[in-house]
């Protein structure tokens, strides 16, 4: 494995060393006076069209990680893949020569199989085998609420691990805190390695594996003998559940950059998915048009793939807005992705979609909201605006408007010269019942912000600031309720320094206010790796008497329901060797949040996603004594 810190030397064609600082200071002449196609230097091209996102690795792989992949791999990305629209202008050719240079970077390809051993017990599959966690929620209203749990504190105490499972890890991300459902006497879970699994949740075998056409972060759903997901080339996907065989594929959206990046829910037959993607990376780069993405759900029938409507997130039709000071053009309203699962409201035959912001203008009200779409046309009952009101009520960003990309965020929307922005939805809403039978739906931004809603109209009945919130700040992917109270992790990560404040806020949802708030250590990162830190991401899960959620040191920490101190802690962030034969590291623990099912508690160590985390790929099980 080639092992290599930003200040890395690359290696070009013709065996001359160069730096990242000369890329960067020769990327703004290339991209400006260079022609691409008369480029034949794999570090010239790389250095044209890549080293923007690449050298700093924040929001896309660094070349150590891109060295991971074979170059059959890396020009499948560049054709077919995420990379097609930044690679357009790229012939045939040279694709192959940056391909081949990448790959020949890194010696270490990594495994390619699943990794897991094959069951051999015939056990048949049971799926009414005891209580079920069967999506990213065990129900569809999405609380997080393992309501059949009466767990103590006092039990939780002595909860020990039972099993680590380490994954070959993905290429060339090393893990997504990937989701994982237990439904009778199978997990089920899928993986940035591009694996799904069926295994024992005793042991770890494999009943079935599948391999899916590109990466997976969104969890898997089950319902009756069918299993969905969807992956990060904006496919989705049904499976038999029993046997792994697929029953049908479907791309979801034309555009290039599109992803199901967040959770699927499926209800009553149907598949419910958001759809993302990753054009608002383009503002990165001041030689390419930007941008013409919407985001928008989709509802699919779950055993025959059939889709049965698409709602788009903007109604209104794209337009020509000019030119960048570049001379590129600009194109809008465009953006408002999908990045969370879907709540489902069986009364009101309501979905409760949370979106985000819009990468370029005029300002459109799905932005930055919470929007109710009718469960059986998709058509918009009502739309909640909630951008910060600081910021006006208009979050028009991408990442362009980074002063660390371009200090003069010189593509960045004339509505927003300043850069602020990316306060949006990440995690997903919440229908939840009170003990006064009335209704709610809650949400939370990365803006900090915390909103209970009415859900008839998308009024706010009470909001609450639990964070400063900021691009990976506030509310990031999830929260849980039971009812009387909300759980609330903020991460709060300042992305100059890498420091945060994470917390977990237990909030009335009678009142509006606070009841108990719990602070992380600051002293959680010592011998660890960057981007460690303190910061609350893993969406939290309420079992009995205990709230369970985790931070991006890697630690999974267990709270008392009632005033918050901390039971028990364990930090996933170690080495492991499973009973596959794999050694295997934990990391940050992110975006699926533990599932406890009787008295065990499942989740995945390692979110190695936008360099945000500790990469890893370690599934773990702990029992709590009964």
């Amino acid at each position: 494995m080639l092992c290599v810190a930003l200040t890395f030397l690359i290696v070009g064609a013709a065996g001359n060393a160069v730096s990242a600082a000369t890329l960067n200071s020769k990327q703004e002449k290339r991209s400006n006076t260079s022609v691409i196609s008369r480029l034949t230097d794999p570090a010239d091209i790389f250095n044209a069209k890549c080293a923007s996102c690449h050298v700093p690795g924040k929001f896309g792989p660094t070349i150590p990680q891109l060295s991971r992949l074979t170059a059959e791999e890396i020009e499948n990305v560049l054709w077919n893949g995420a990379m097609k629209e930044f690679a357009l202008d790229l012939d045939s050719s040279q694709r192959v020569i940056i391909a081949q240079w990448l790959a020949s970077l890194g010696q270490d390809k990594g495994d390619r199989t699943s990794g897991v051993k094959k069951c051999t017990d015939g056990t048949a599959w049971v799926p009414d085998a005891g209580p079920s966690w069967s999506g990213w929620s065990n129900d569809n209203r999405l609380n997080r609420n393992s309501k059949e749990s009466d767990i103590t504190s006092a039990q939780f105490s002595g909860t020990r691990l039972s099993l680590a499972l380490p994954l070959p890890p993905g290429q060339p991300v090393v893990g997504a805190a990937n989701p994982v459902a237990v439904v009778g006497n199978r997990l089920f879970v899928g993986n940035t390695n591009r694996w799904v699994y069926a295994l024992n949740p005793e042991s770890g075998c494999a009943y079935w594996t599948f391999r899916a056409e590109g990466r997976i972060r969104s969890n898997v759903a089950v319902e009756k003998d069918i299993l969905v997901f969807g992956d990060l080339l904006g496919n989705l996907y049904g499976i038999n559940a029993n046997s792994g065989a697929l029953l049908w594929q479907r791309r979801v959206d034309a555009s290039s950059t599109s992803r199901i990046n967040g959770n699927v829910t499926l209800h009553n037959g149907v598949v419910y998915a958001g759809v993302s993607g990753l054009q608002e990376l383009s503002g990165m780069r001041k030689d390419i048009a930007c941008c013409s993405f919407r985001g928008s759900v989709v509802a699919m029938n779950a055993r025959s793939g059939e889709r049965l409507w698409k709602t788009s997130m903007v109604d209104e039709p794209l337009k020509f807005l000019g030119r960048t000071k570049d001379g590129v053009n600009r194109y809008g309203p465009s953006g408002v992705p999908v990045w969370s699962g879907i709540a489902v409201d069986e009364k009101r035959r309501a979905l409760y979609v949370s979106t985000g912001n819009q990468y370029t203008e005029p300002r459109v009200k799905e932005s930055d909201a919470i929007v109710a779409l009718d469960i059986d046309s998709g058509k918009k009952k009502w739309i909640a605006e909630l951008a910060p009101e600081q910021m006006n009520r208009t979050d028009i960003y991408h990442l362009g408007c980074e002063t660390w990309v371009d200090p003069k965020r010189s593509t960045c929307s004339p509505v927003n010269p300043k850069g602020h922005g990316d306060r949006d939805f990440g995690a997903p809403a919440s229908l939840v019942t009170l003990a006064d039978r009335s209704e709610l739906v809650l949400a939370g931004s990365k803006d900090g912000m915390f909103y209970a809603l009415n859900p008839d109209s998308g009024q706010t009945i009470w909001q609450l600031r639990v964070g400063k919130g900021g691009e990976i700040g506030g509310i990031e992917y999830g929260f849980a309720t039971d009812g009387e109270n909300a759980y609330v992790p903020v991460g709060d990560v300042d992305l100059t320094t890498n420091k945060a404040s994470g917390t977990v806020t237990a909030i009335s949802l009678k009142t509006g206010k606070p009841v108990w708030r719990y602070v992380a250590p600051q002293d959680v990162c010592i011998n660890k790796p960057e981007p460690c830190n303190n910061s609350f991401y893993l969406p939290p899960v309420v079992a009995g008497e205990v709230v369970l959620s985790g931070t991006n040191d890697g630690v999974l920490r267990a709270l008392s329901r009632s005033d918050g101190h901390l039971i028990w802690s364990f930090d996933t962030a170690i080495e492991f060797v499973g009973p596959n034969g794999l050694k295997g590291n934990g990391g940050s623990l992110g975006f699926g949040g533990p599932v406890v099912v009787g008295n065990r508690i499942f989740v995945m160590s390692g979110h190695d996603v936008f360099g945000l985390g500790m990469p890893g790929n370690v599934l773990l099980s702990f029992t709590i004594p009964r």
